[in-house]
């Protein structure tokens, strides 16, 4: 409901605005109304656009690799070349009359959103470099001097997202989205405010090639020990990064950065002025105030131009005295050596390590992945009395991967 009505927001000549999902009004009824066969549609869109060299094909098996290369070319050797072209759009889909907004949305859940979102180019070939990823890597920090930090030490929102957000060929988003408390929702204009700021100090320090080391060698880390994918999501993800990346990079593109741009991100921030952004805020408290209704989903919204007073405000909003870079992670592991094992913890069950009254210690050692992982199960048990006998404890589970927490 959110993403159409940011379509339907976005400039009406654009193919961006379009309905991409279809139903039976798009499908049947429309289409009969103005004599149009769906069918024949479909067959003519097939015709020209089912073409080999636009393709990409992912395969997954048992089989050894000439037996996967034999059934794949029994099987789709005969598709055609028609030698077309994959469609680019190099037109942003907002245009100047879709930005400087502020759209108030009606869910169907009591939730609390802000969304702020800018139009960048497509950033898919500065896949070595991963400007986006390096500024998101910021934005998101939540240690001391973060952009989180302030906003929750306000009591004003809980979590915070921010990266690029893929667009299509030719054009991408930057967006940061937080959940807003209660009293957070009273505060839009000063979140977006901090935020401003914190783009303020990022273009103030400048790239700095640290920053961009210690998310390479956390990528490294995380390509290197990925847990295993679901096929047919893998497969899946493959086929479509052949697309994009050199088949001899599609396992690794994405993860390992290789090059370091600054000026790829310096132009990444500065597509980020006040004047070009778009917000959304999202709660059920609009829905008295809410004109508009999107046609295919229902949902309630108003779009309105945002007052040159607060674009002037956040054009000019300086910086601020609390927001800074994060501190150099020294924690970050590049030596991935195993210490030497204690063979007599190389149990094939859990032995307990220490017990007190209050609690008991087990340990059961990896004897069969042998991966720098550390895993930490805790369970408590109330001791309160329920007058139901099955809720005589409460339990609760806390699963932390050390990995996750290097990677925070």
């Amino acid at each position: 409901r959110i993403n159409q009505i940011e379509k339907a927001t976005s400039d009406p000549k654009h193919d961006f605005s379009k309905f991409g999902t279809g139903n039976k009004e798009t499908l049947d009824s429309g289409p009969k109304e103005k004599g149009i066969s769906v069918r024949e549609s479909l067959l003519e869109f097939h015709g020209t656009w089912y073409s080999s060299n636009i393709m990409s094909l992912s395969v997954l098996g048992r089989e050894d690799l000439d037996t996967l290369q034999q059934m794949v070319l029994q099987r789709f050797s005969e598709v055609t070349d028609k030698n077309v072209t994959v469609p680019q759009w190099s037109e942003p889909p907002f245009s100047p009359e879709q930005v400087g907004t502020i759209t108030y949305v009606v869910p169907v859940k009591d939730i609390r959103n802000l969304n702020i979102t800018w139009g960048i180019p497509d950033l898919t070939e500065q896949y070595k470099s991963c400007p986006g990823s390096y500024l998101g890597h910021l934005i998101g920090h939540e240690g001391p001097g973060s952009l989180l930090s302030q906003l929750k030490s306000r009591g004003w929102v809980n979590t915070l997202v921010g990266g690029q957000k893929s667009g299509s060929k030719g054009f991408g988003f930057f967006v940061v989205n937080v959940d807003l408390t209660e009293e957070g929702i009273k505060h839009v204009d000063d979140i977006v405010m901090l935020v401003f700021q914190y783009l303020t100090m990022l273009k103030e320090q400048g790239p700095q090639e640290w920053v961009f080391n210690e998310c390479k060698d956390l990528n490294a880390m995380q390509f290197r020990f990925k847990d295993k994918e679901r096929p047919q999501s893998y497969v899946c993800s493959l086929a479509g990064h052949l697309h994009d990346y050199p088949s001899e990079e599609v396992l690794t593109a994405g993860y390992l950065l290789t090059e370091w741009r600054p000026e790829a991100i310096t132009s990444v921030l500065a597509h980020r002025p006040p004047a070009s952004v778009r917000i959304s805020v999202i709660a059920q408290q609009f829905s008295e105030s809410c004109d508009s209704t999107e046609p295919w989903y229902g949902a309630k919204y108003n779009c309105e131009a945002m007052p040159e007073d607060k674009i002037k405000a956040w054009n000019s909003c300086g910086l601020h005295e609390k927001l800074r870079l994060p501190d150099k992670n020294d924690f970050i592991p590049t030596n991935f050596e195993l210490c030497e094992r204690d063979t007599g913890c190389s149990l094939d069950h859990p032995a307990i390590l220490e017990q007190e009254p209050f609690g008991r210690l087990w340990f059961k050692q990896d004897n069969e992945f042998l991966l720098p992982k550390n895993c930490i199960n805790i369970e408590f048990k109330s001791p309160i009395a329920y007058s139901d006998p099955h809720h005589a404890n409460l339990t609760y589970m806390f699963t932390t991967l050390f990995k996750d927490e290097l990677n925070e």
